[in-house]
């Protein structure tokens, strides 16, 4: 898929969900993990048709399934042909089933970052040349650029310094690890303090506390 840097919006590398190679056609491939996927999806939607009902529409609902299953059972086993077909027919609806759900751009962005920061490892940060190369070389980004890859730091808010010591090779620009781990574990936002906890006065409505009125003591005559 390419990528325009100069437009409003830059999509990120795709990665293949199933298979391997170009992610457009891993995602298609008859790969056993997509059926797996989609059986576990078709058999979730029918266990939860049956259990949705209350009473006697779920007892309907179960003797159904076992007829079914029964039926199916007995047609099998006097046609062997009609049990292929039958399995043939269900490996292509779980196939279907499990297609996958294409990931939203907040994910994309995670992947991103989790990327660079399993390429940078131990180490305080990577030069942009070692990283360009790095993404190039798989198949899910081979299809970028320099410029486009530059395109996507800038989408993910990565800040490119331009003097970056690593070991003993600097003045090239590159990215820090801290950078990216407060991308990925932003610190959580401080919950305002309430109006009385602010120094402000009680809300309206509060109950002030109430005072113990002594009385004098009666002298005896």
């Amino acid at each position: 898929m390419a990528t325009d840097p100069e437009a409003d919006t830059v999509e990120l590398p795709p990665v293949p969900t199933f298979g391997r190679g170009r992610p457009q056609r891993a995602a298609q491939r008859i790969h056993p993990r997509r059926i797996a996927a989609g059986h576990l999806k078709l058999y979730g939607q029918l266990r939860g048709w049956a259990l949705a009902a209350d009473g006697k529409t779920r007892a309907g609902r179960l003797a159904a399934l076992a007829l079914g299953t029964l039926t199916a059972y007995r047609v099998g086993h006097q046609d062997p042909r009609a049990l292929a077909l039958g399995a043939a027919a269900y490996g292509v609806a779980a196939w279907r089933a499990g297609r996958p759900v294409p990931p939203t751009r907040e994910e994309l962005q995670r992947r991103f970052l989790l990327g660079v920061r399993e390429l940078i490892g131990d180490r305080p940060g990577i030069h942009l040349r070692e990283l360009y190369d790095s993404f190039q070389a798989r198949p899910a980004a081979a299809h970028l650029d320099d410029a486009r890859l530059r395109a996507v730091i800038d989408q993910c808010g990565l800040t490119v310094h331009r003097s970056l010591r690593i070991g003993t090779v600097t003045g090239k620009s590159g990215i820090k690890l801290a950078d990216v781990e407060a991308l990925l574990s932003p610190e959580k936002e401080e919950t305002p303090l309430s109006d009385v906890d602010a120094g402000q006065g009680s809300p309206e409505g509060a109950v002030e506390p109430t005072q113990t009125h002594v009385e004098p003591p009666v002298e005896q005559p």
